[in-house]
């Protein structure tokens, strides 16, 4: 074979799979539609989160109206909360513009951010012993525990992959 007719054959097959390429890249650009992520709401949350304490807890629609009345009562507290720390959080990074901060200025942002961390997860663990001082006896009580445990166990796993916590909203 000459070395005329094998440029050709390699220059055919070049371009062979650049237009191959083309199509592929033009398929999933234009006519394949990205899978949506399962978008958790509010509502969705804390419908997931009443279904579990009433099928794994044994929660009555008593307990149930009176979980609701706590659970708008902690989003109200730490809404704030969150918003607090997410401005301790812009103005911590916000310093990375500043070319000669010292450490003990980024140090002392950074406490305040702790403190404000702690007491919102403090809210929220007086949030679920408030919830479980509903609880009618030890039996349900222990049921609402092991539930509860089980859905932090599943929040902390999807969170370390990266997914989406269905329940990742403190309830």
């Amino acid at each position: 074979m000459s070395t005329a007719s094998r440029n050709k054959n390699l220059i055919f097959i070049i371009a062979v799979l650049l237009l191959t390429n083309i199509a592929v890249l033009v398929y999933f650009l234009v006519f394949k539609k990205p899978e949506e992520q399962p978008r958790f709401t509010q509502e969705k949350r804390t419908g997931m989160v009443i279904e579990m304490l009433q099928k794994e807890a044994g929660f009555t629609d008593e307990q149930i109206a009176k979980y609701k009345q706590l659970k708008d009562l902690q989003e109200k507290t730490v809404k704030p909360m969150f918003d607090e720390m997410r401005k301790a959080k812009d103005s911590l990074f916000r310093l990375m513009t500043k070319p000669d901060i010292s450490d003990s200025v980024v140090n002392s942002v950074a406490d305040v951010i702790a403190q404000k961390q702690k007491a919102l997860d403090l809210q929220t663990f007086n949030h679920f012993k408030n919830v479980r001082a509903l609880c009618r006896d030890k039996v349900q009580a222990i049921k609402y525990d092991s539930a509860i445990f089980r859905m932090f166990k599943k929040m902390g796993k999807q969170m370390k992959r990266g997914e989406p916590a269905a329940e990742s909203k403190k309830d």
